[in-house]
């Protein structure tokens, strides 16, 4: 009983701090309904925190090459639309991420920022390797940096739309256009 009192009263009391911050909430509204409203201000905050967690997943997989954690954060029918490869479902992103590890053996991503919204999440990264095989962009180094935006349905992700400096990676690979992999 003291357990559930103490968590009430954690829970709550951030809740009721959040309403009484919140300008649509008057001073003459009752406490039932400042708590209505600061519920509905954490569900949201929720929303966006488990937003921000998948992301954060995703870059964790592009990092790793274990493609198999995406099921869990990635709708089936994933779209991806970049530069430098698109994907049409999941599996083609798979197949993507382990083709880049295989050209890159020593590829990382680091995420240098991520927020969430209303319209989805946001994600600032940069992306560094050097690459491996026998064709003219061998032994090449790369470091990119990039920003990806990404949309959900049923909380998973459903698309990302990537955007890099593309001068910069041509620049470096000392090519005129990108690799694509598996085309």
């Amino acid at each position: 009983m003291k357990k559930n009192l103490i968590a009430a009263v954690v829970f709550t009391l951030p809740a009721l701090m959040l309403a009484a911050c919140d300008t649509k909430v008057s001073t003459d509204d009752n406490a039932s309904a400042a708590l209505a409203a600061a519920e509905a201000k954490l569900a949201g905050m929720a929303a966006y925190n488990a937003q921000i967690a998948a992301v954060n997943t995703l870059i964790e997989v592009w990092d790793s090459a274990e493609v198999d954690k995406l099921d869990a954060i990635a709708l089936s029918n994933y779209e991806r639309t970049a530069p430098d490869q698109n994907a049409s479902s999941l599996d083609e992103l798979k197949a993507f991420i382990r083709q880049v590890h295989d050209a890159y053996p020593d590829y990382h991503i680091t995420n240098d920022g991520v927020a969430a919204g209303p319209d989805g999440a946001f994600v600032q990264w940069t992306v560094t390797g050097i690459t491996a095989g026998d064709d003219a962009t061998s032994g090449s180094g790369i470091s990119a940096t990039g920003m990806s935006r990404y949309r959900f349905k049923d909380g998973k992700i459903a698309s990302e739309l990537v955007i890099f400096d593309t001068g910069a990676v041509l620049t470096q690979l000392d090519v005129d256009e990108l690799p694509h992999t598996g085309e």
